[in-house]
């Protein structure tokens, strides 16, 4: 039952038990799946391309946007083969990080957007965008930190 791609029964109890803020991990099965995420929206994008021209370029990078930041999802939220108190330290500091990353992101491309259009706003700034970034953020945080850690062993 350990190798299934679903959380346990027993880990579902316990996050009832304990608080609705504890989020299970998904078993590492669902890295494989995670990494389909990445190329399905090109492959998507130009299916699209062909089957209707007019399609605009800015929805066929909110397509891809949307992907990308499931796939990053699913890996943040996917354990380790081994999740002892160290990873899950990591895992923490990977979303603090990722957060900070993302605030100050923002701040950037607005003040780049700003300068260059004399507007703060653009119809790039979709949710889209932004769950991309802030799980691409936490998914890099979580794998330098991971690096490091096996470096310095």
């Amino acid at each position: 039952m350990r190798d299934s791609i679903w959380p346990s029964r027993k880990n579902y109890n316990h996050m009832n038990n304990r608080s609705f803020l504890t989020v299970p991990l998904l078993p590492t099965a669902w890295k494989k799946f995670a990494f389909l995420f990445f190329p399905l929206p090109i492959l998507l994008v130009i299916g699209l391309a062909f089957s209707n021209p007019d399609t605009e370029p800015n929805e066929a990078a909110q397509i891809i946007y949307g992907f990308w930041a499931i796939g990053f999802g699913i890996l943040n939220l996917t354990r380790e083969k081994v999740e002892d108190e160290m990873i899950q330290s990591f895992r923490l500091q990977a979303f603090q990080t990722g957060f900070f990353w993302l605030i100050w992101g923002l701040g950037a491309l607005m003040l780049i957007n700003y300068l260059r259009f004399d507007r703060l706003t653009s119809e790039m700034f979709t949710a889209y965008l932004v769950l991309f970034l802030l799980n691409l953020y936490i998914y890099a945080a979580f794998q330098v930190q991971v690096y490091q850690s096996k470096k310095e062993n």
